[in-house]
């Protein structure tokens, strides 16, 4: 089998930085976000890490998981100069039920399949591998829910 040839765009050094993915390994990992004590709104990631004003940090309170939480499509793109394996890249904004956003790649599925307001469930997958280091990356993907047709003995699947 030939290698695939990415281009140029697929040329940039992907260095991991594992002492980011350690000292922020619930965020990383496990997609744990917070809440606003004051507004309740939740966020991912956490707005106690970013530049949010005051108000955040002091009433922030981390610890809200947001990788079992269901979600659906906000925004959506198919960008065809993107690195990728198999292009057009997937990627947008996905909107958590109970509130929080995250921009996140989009896994399983072509462009046709994607449609805003579309249910997601988002999956840890593999996100990039490092060859100079021998790392693999790993990180949250949207997957578009579909309604699977539900398989009796004796029926053909459609």
């Amino acid at each position: 089998m030939l290698p695939v040839d990415i281009g140029l765009r697929g040329e940039a050094d992907l260095l991991t930085r594992w002492s980011l993915v350690w000292r922020k390994n619930k965020a990383i990992l496990g997609l744990v976000g917070s809440r606003c004590q004051k507004v309740r709104n939740p966020a991912v990631p956490s707005a106690a890490d970013l530049r949010q004003p005051c108000l955040w940090r002091r009433g922030c309170h981390g610890g809200l998981p947001f990788a079992d939480k269901k979600g659906k499509i906000l925004s959506y793109t198919g960008d065809m100069l993107a690195a990728s394996y198999d292009p057009p890249e997937l990627y947008g904004y996905v909107e958590m039920d109970g509130g929080g956003r995250l921009m996140c790649n989009f896994t399983d599925c072509t462009l046709q399949d994607l449609k805003v307001g579309a249910p997601v469930t988002l999956t840890f997958r593999k996100k990039y591998y490092d060859p100079q280091r021998d790392i693999h990356g790993y990180f949250w993907k949207a997957l578009p829910r579909r309604r699977w047709h539900k398989w009796q003995p004796g029926s053909a699947i459609k």
